[in-house]
């Protein structure tokens, strides 16, 4: 299988003609004729990345946040991007990201983290297919955010907006940020929105009207490298979860 295939046979199943606008989607860095030996996954792009694909034989490294985003003006191979395309150039590696259009896919991140939650999928939360609004069964919110971090593995404590004191009985969900559809949860009377990057101002429109579980860009999106493992190993591909790329958040203090 080629690079270009390889693309191919993530289309068929997160088609990236439903990525959206502003994303990048696709081929970042390499070569699309060259034969695939061996594919890292990982949630974004770094050096350690890199390397840690060429230790393992790996010659693709395919994540789900681009390695470039806007336009380039320039390549300094003294700065983060151009060390990284340096690294792909002299070790013959090929860098793919998946990003917005495995957001939106039926199947895709948004449903593979409702799966993890125990949640019940109903409909999508926005018309392009961001998120989801689930069936729920919670007694308490404390119940809620229980499932939440244990289902995610996430080992801290996370930030709540307060909502209506009601059981949840319906929930909304946007891994990675979803800070800018509060006002939309709002509007269709969820009991609760798990999200991550909530801003302050956008926590207090939620203040009162809606539960929001802030469980993080990094915790809600890491599913992304089982669920794109998972496929990509099922077309029998080696696949390699990398063990490098983690949370670019530490936390201090408290107990």
């Amino acid at each position: 299988m080629k690079v270009s295939d390889l693309i191919s046979l993530v289309d068929s199943r997160f088609p990236l003609s439903k990525a959206l606008e502003w994303d990048n989607c696709g081929l970042q860095v390499g070569d699309p004729g060259c034969e695939v030996k061996g594919i890292l996954v990982s949630l974004d792009v770094s050096l350690e990345v890199v390397e840690e694909a060429v230790r393992n034989g790996c010659n693709v490294v395919v994540s789900h946040h681009p390695l470039i985003f806007r336009g380039v003006k320039r390549i300094d191979l003294s700065e983060n991007l151009g060390s990284i395309i340096r690294a792909c150039i002299v070790n013959k590696l090929s860098i793919l990201s998946f990003h917005t259009n495995v957001d939106v896919a039926e199947g895709g991140l948004a449903d593979e983290v409702c799966s993890l939650l125990g949640l019940n999928v109903i409909s999508s939360l926005c018309e392009d297919g961001i998120g989801r609004i689930c069936e729920a069964d919670f007694g308490s919110i404390e119940e809620l955010v229980e499932r939440v971090r244990s289902s995610l593995g996430i080992p801290h404590p996370l930030a709540v907006v307060r909502g209506r004191p009601s059981a949840i009985r319906r929930v909304a969900v946007c891994p990675g940020s979803g800070g800018d559809l509060i006002s939309r949860v709002v509007e269709l009377g969820v009991d609760c929105f798990i999200t991550g990057d909530v801003k302050y101002h956008q926590a207090q429109v939620a203040s009162g009207r809606v539960w929001v579980v802030d469980a993080t860009h990094y915790f809600t999106e890491r599913p992304f490298i089982s669920l794109m493992g998972r496929f990509l190993g099922e077309a029998g591909l080696r696949v390699i979860a990398s063990k490098v790329d983690g949370n670019p958040f530490s936390y201090m203090g408290g107990e």
